[in-house]
């Protein structure tokens, strides 16, 4: 079964009708029968047109009261349409009211009202009509409220307090929420005689019941001039307020803190106040880089300090540390520090923080610098041994002189002999 769309999701009721904002009356009833017609949904039988007759409903219902437009215009859905002051406005069926249009409207396509109306609604609103009388009705809460929140690195990574400035729907002060100058009372409406509900009839024999257009659907109404001029008869006003916001430890980008009763007071009745929603938003690290509840973040080593190893100061989210770097690291390796992370949100375990190694090598050598390292060079690279050095083949024999380049042939052949006795 289909339900009522919440406060949060319910669309602009000029767009729902297809009227300007300046519509008439005349062009708004006229929109809303073309509509209502359409959708109905035991003559429509596409899936989304029961959903779709509840938005033109409760669209109608705001537009086509003076007071609820009003509201609308100033404060937007801040108020059930279809409800009444204390209730939610919706029942089982998810149809503004009280009612189900399959009950209703199968009355008027299998066989006439067969007192439908008569017996159907009067122990239901008797006394009061869809409002304080109903003793199963729900007070309706306020909206909900959503606030950005920008914070540090540090400020999500340690958690922290602060505070944001909230303009928000609350009582008005002077009448405490009921509109009504002090003294006075409210007075039954006429047009619905207490019930909150009225007939609209369609055209021929069509009638649809429907919230009362002269009361809004509270069964009363505000005699002239016994209203409260500090909140123009509404009952409500807008406020200011500071809100303290505790961040806990390790929350991270577009994380959503609930702050509950901060937000907007319903607008009908004296129903909870909404709640508040801070959306975070988490400024990068100069230093650090965040994966989940891990950390990364770069060091810089000498090439000297890679081959021998050493140890070197790196920063963490709770202060520079000695981090021992074993000997032959290579560039890109990485070192984890247990436990220096980020702690989960659910409990205190923390993360680990990922140290990355950058080895680097100085651009230029001087005297004896490049001495050493040509000198390393040569013991592990032919290519880098001196000249001198270099090993040769086929040397001839030490005690054999090497032949003169002015003797002849004949000449070498007994130099050899000599040599040989």
């Amino acid at each position: 079964m289909s339900k009522a769309p919440t406060t949060s999701t319910k669309k602009d009721p000029y767009e729902v009708l297809g009227v300007k904002k300046n519509a008439s009356s005349n062009e708004i009833k006229k929109a809303y029968y073309a509509l209502a017609k359409k959708y109905h949904p035991d003559t429509n039988k596409d899936k989304h047109a029961r959903e779709k007759f509840v938005q033109i409903q409760e669209a109608y219902e705001v537009l086509s009261d003076d007071e609820k437009r009003k509201q609308y215009d100033q404060f937007g859905h801040g108020f059930e349409a279809g409800g009444a002051a204390g209730g939610s406005g919706f029942h089982g069926s998810g149809f503004p009211g009280g009612f189900d249009p399959n009950d209703i409207f199968s009355q008027f396509f299998g066989g006439g009202f067969g007192g439908g109306f008569g017996g159907g609604f009067s122990g239901g609103f008797s006394g009061g009509g869809a409002t304080e009388g109903d003793p199963f009705a729900k007070p309706s809460a306020g909206n909900t409220i959503q606030m950005p929140l920008t914070l540090t690195f540090m400020e999500a990574v340690k958690g922290t307090t602060k505070y944001v400035h909230v303009n928000r729907v609350i009582n008005c002060n002077t009448c405490q929420g009921s509109g009504l100058k002090p003294g006075k009372s409210k007075n039954a409406c006429r047009t619905c005689h207490g019930t909150g509900l009225q007939t609209i009839m369609m055209g021929g024999a069509f009638g649809m019941q429907t919230t009362c257009q002269a009361c809004g659907g509270e069964g009363f109404s505000i005699p002239p001039g016994c209203g409260c001029s500090a909140c123009n008869s509404m009952g409500k006003i807008k406020e200011r307020k500071t809100v303290q916001v505790t961040v806990p430890p390790g929350v991270d980008q577009n994380s959503r803190i609930k702050v509950p009763g901060e937000g907007d007071a319903p607008l009908k009745g004296n129903g909870p106040n909404g709640d508040l929603f801070i959306t975070l938003n988490i400024q990068p690290s100069k230093i650090f880089r965040r994966q989940n509840t891990d950390i990364f973040v770069d060091a810089k080593i000498p090439f000297y300090k890679a081959i021998l190893g050493g140890r070197i100061r790196i920063p963490t989210v709770d202060g520079a540390v000695d981090l021992k770097v074993p000997p032959g690291s290579q560039p890109e390796d990485n070192i984890a520090l247990r436990g220096h992370g980020i702690q989960h949100l659910r409990n205190t375990v923390r993360g680990d923080q990922i140290v990355t190694l950058k080895v680097e090598f100085p651009r230029s050598l001087r005297g004896r610098q490049k001495e050493i390292i040509e000198e390393y060079a040569s013991l592990v690279d032919d290519d880098y041994k001196p000249k001198g050095q270099s090993v040769k083949k086929n040397n001839p024999s030490p005690n054999r002189s090497p032949p003169s380049s002015k003797m002849s042939p004949e000449d070498r052949s007994e130099e050899n002999e000599k040599h040989d006795k």
